[in-house]
């Protein structure tokens, strides 16, 4: 009897083992599927996200452009007026879903400082003027940083791809 019993243990104490090891190998191929599926489901989405801010971004920049010191240090009220429109208008609809928080807070800036009337009447003040100028190029800076996110993922990409070969 004991000739059956002990071989017959080993076989099972042998076949749970090999299936506890199968059940670890599935769950963690299934967990390693699983990550990759969603990191090519962000990588869909921020490649869209990205398509989007390069279809949108120039348009700002366009505007942005026009913002500038004129002979003497003075800002044209009137083209900042303008300036203040087209900006608005360029935020409204898709783009207030593709800024960043930070792009979107330093347009907030750059239009409250846009916003605010002269101080010298009919003439922005040096310190409105600097503040203007100030908040343009941070705003330009931070739609910059969007896009250059993409950039800087690639080359993290890369650079982690290439550790890997090494």
């Amino acid at each position: 009897m004991k000739e059956i019993i002990i071989p017959a243990l080993v076989a099972a104490f042998t076949s749970i083992i090999i299936s506890l090891i199968a059940l670890y190998q599935f769950l963690k191929s299934q967990n390693n599927q699983r990550y990759q599926f969603e990191k090519l489901l962000n990588r869909d989405f921020t490649t869209k996200l990205y398509d989007q801010r390069l279809l949108y971004y120039p348009k700002a920049f366009e505007i942005t452009d026009n913002i500038y010191k004129e002979k003497g240090g003075k800002i044209d009220i009137n083209k900042s007026r303008q300036n203040l429109n087209n900006l608005i208008a360029w935020r409204q609809g898709v783009v207030g879903l593709i800024i960043s928080n930070e792009a979107l807070f330093s347009f907030y800036c750059l239009r409250d400082s846009l916003m605010k009337r002269p101080e010298k009447g009919c003439e922005y003040s040096e310190i409105q003027i600097d503040r203007i100028i100030n908040n343009t190029k941070e705003f330009r800076r931070q739609l910059r940083r969007d896009i250059g996110f993409l950039f800087k993922e690639e080359r993290d990409r890369r650079n982690s791809h290439n550790k890997y070969n090494n």
